[in-house]
């Protein structure tokens, strides 16, 4: 965790002229589901609720982050960190009463991590979580005691966030992002707790935004949840 706020911390500072996020702005699919490397950050998140084949209860939460850092840009090097890719994973299991977690941090290039416009494709080693063509979302998330490995199949469609996916985070127009969510997501997959590997089903929420902006100096940070209602409502 320290390297990711280090990372976040150089991203602060750097002076390179990211695009801005504007109201009126269409998304367009599928390519806003892939990445955007012009602008300063973006992230792919997905968490929700499994039930396991003998009947347990399961929390997890996959998230793919890209980031441009505005350092190295004019370097030839292969190894300049022009974008960077990080990812983190959780299972929640209230019998533990404890979070098991892992997370991968690598810069894109040498088949280590990318970050594929036009469509959702992130890789960092073994992590992935991409789209296929027939809109179902997979993720698989390796840490040390457990694996994630899950299909997310859209049940209704996206849902844009503020004004049409122009989400305004403060005072200043030029606080915002970019921001849509599909919500009511099938999973279907199998879970590995241990070295036991069980079959698992379930809901999710997916989340994606992307923006150029920091926090506004008059904010402290925002809340954030997402709600799947029983009657297929969302929030």
């Amino acid at each position: 965790m320290r390297r990711l706020l280090a990372l976040l911390a150089l991203v602060a500072v750097a002076a390179v002229p990211y695009p801005v996020v504007r109201p009126g702005v269409a998304l367009s699919f599928p390519r806003d589901h892939g990445a955007h490397p012009d602008f300063r950050t973006e992230w792919w998140y997905a968490t929700g609720w499994l039930t396991a084949a003998s009947g347990k209860r399961l929390g997890f939460q996959v998230t793919f982050f890209r980031v441009r850092p505005g350092l190295g840009e004019d370097n030839p090097s292969a190894f300049a960190p022009r974008q960077i890719v990080f990812a983190h994973a959780a299972l929640s299991d209230p019998a533990l009463g404890r979070l098991r977690h892992g997370q991968k941090l690598a810069r894109a290039g040498f088949g280590l991590a990318s970050a594929a416009t036009g469509d959702a494709a992130l890789a960092i080693d073994d992590w992935r979580m991409a789209r296929r063509r027939d809109g179902v979302w997979t993720a698989r998330a390796t840490a040390s005691d457990f694996t994630l490995d899950l299909a997310l199949t859209p049940t209704q469609p996206l849902l844009p966030q503020g004004q049409a996916g122009y989400s305004r985070k403060g005072a200043d127009p030029a606080s915002a992002s970019y921001y849509y969510s599909i919500p009511h997501l099938r999973v279907a997959g199998a879970v590995t707790i241990d070295g036991k590997r069980e079959a698992v089903t379930g809901t999710a929420w997916l989340d994606r935004e992307w923006s150029s902006a920091l926090l506004d100096a008059r904010a402290t940070g925002w809340d954030w949840l997402g709600l799947n209602m029983d009657d297929g409502a969302a929030l």
